[in-house]
C-alpha cells in the first residue's frame, strides 16, 4: 500500500521543481544570468547553513570528498548554460529539453556502471530523442545560425548534466544519505558559481523587489523546498513510485511556460512534447 503522505511530498516536489524554469525566464528580464544563478545557490545554501545543518542537510566530513567537487563543477556547469540558454530559448522549450535529463539517465548508467536496459527504457529514450528533434524543428528546416536552436542547444547541455549529477552522486547518496549529500552539491555549487558573476559585471542589473522575489522563489522553494519534499517523499515510497516526479515537472513547466509567455506549439512541437512525456514515463516506471 501506498503511504499517502509520501505520494503527496512527491507530487509537491514535482510540482515545486516545474515553476523554475518560467520563473528563471522572468527573473532574466531584470538580472543577468550569471548572478541570477549565483544569487539563487547563494540563498538556497544561506537556507541550508542557518535553518537546515541540524536536520541533517551538512555533513562537513563531505566536503573533503573529490567527488562531491567533481560533481559540484558538473552542477554549477549545467546552471550556467540553462540560464543563459533561457535567455535565447522559449521557457516551454527549456522545460522539455531539461526533463530529457530523465532519458540520458539509462544511458549513462549503462556506459559508467554498466546498468542494464530493458526494452522499455529502451523505447522510452528512442521516443524522447525523435520527440526532441520534432520539438526543436517544429517540422522545419534548421537554421544554424538561428539563436533559439543555440539557446536549445545549451539547455540540452544542461539536460547531459543532470543526469551526469543524479549517476556520479548515486554513490555517495548510498553511503551518505540524501539530505547531506544534496545540501553538500548545493553549498558546493554556490562556492563555484561565485567567480561567473564577473562575467555580468558590463551587464545592468535591476535588483527591483520582483527581481528580488524571483530569487527567494527560486531558492526556497524550487530548490530547497523542492529537494526537501522529494527526500521526504523517497522515505516512505519506491524510487519507481518517486519517478512520477518527472511527467508533473515537465507538464506543470510547460502549462505555466505557454500561458504565461505564449509560447508556440505547432503539431510537430506538440508531438514531440508528447512523445518526450511519453519516453519519461516509460524510462522512469520501468524496474
Amino acid at each position: 500500500m501506498v503511504d499517502r503522505r509520501g505520494l503527496a511530498a512527491t507530487m509537491l516536489a514535482g510540482l515545486l521543481f516545474g515553476t523554475s524554469v518560467p520563473v528563471i525566464k522572468l527573473g532574466l528580464s531584470f538580472v543577468p544570468p550569471n548572478t541570477f544563478v549565483t544569487l539563487r545557490f547563494l540563498f538556497a545554501s544561506a537556507l541550508i547553513v542557518f535553518l537546515l545543518q541540524g536536520r541533517g542537510w551538512m555533513q562537513r566530513g563531505l566536503f573533503r570528498s573529490r567527488k562531491i567537487w567533481i560533481i559540484g563543477f558538473i552542477n554549477a556547469f549545467g546552471y550556467v548554460l540553462q540560464f543563459q540558454g533561457q535567455l535565447i530559448t522559449s521557457s516551454s522549450n527549456a522545460a522539455l529539453i531539461i526533463s530529457t535529463a530523465a532519458l540520458m539517465i539509462p544511458v549513462l548508467s549503462l556506459a559508467y556502471v554498466h546498468e542494464k536496459m530493458g526494452m522499455r527504457k529502451i523505447t522510452g529514450v528512442l521516443l524522447g530523442f525523435i520527440g526532441i528533434t520534432l520539438l526543436v524543428t517544429r517540422g522545419q528546416a534548421v537554421n544554424l545560425g538561428s539563436s533559439e536552436l543555440l539557446g536549445d542547444f545549451l539547455i540540452l547541455g544542461t539536460a547531459v548534466t543532470i543526469a551526469l549529477v543524479f549517476v556520479l552522486s548515486k554513490d555517495l547518496v548510498e553511503k551518505k544519505g540524501g539530505r547531506p549529500v544534496t545540501g553538500g552539491i548545493i553549498l558546493v555549487t554556490a562556492m563555484l558559481l561565485l567567480p561567473t558573476v564577473a562575467f555580468d559585471l558590463g551587464s545592468s542589473t535591476n535588483l527591483a523587489p520582483i527581481a528580488v522575489f524571483y530569487v527567494v522563489f527560486l531558492a526556497v522553494f524550487a530548490t530547497v523546498g523542492a529537494y526537501y519534499f522529494f527526500m521526504k517523499g523517497l522515505e516512505s515510497v519506491s524510487p519507481t513510485i518517486s519517478s512520477i516526479i518527472l511527467p508533473i515537472e515537465v507538464v506543470v513547466a510547460v502549462t505555466l511556460s505557454v500561458t504565461i509567455f505564449g509560447d508556440p506549439f505547432n503539431l510537430y512541437s506538440g508531438t514531440g512534447a508528447f512523445l518526450i512525456i511519453a519516453g519519461i514515463i516509460l524510462v522512469s516506471s520501468a524496474t
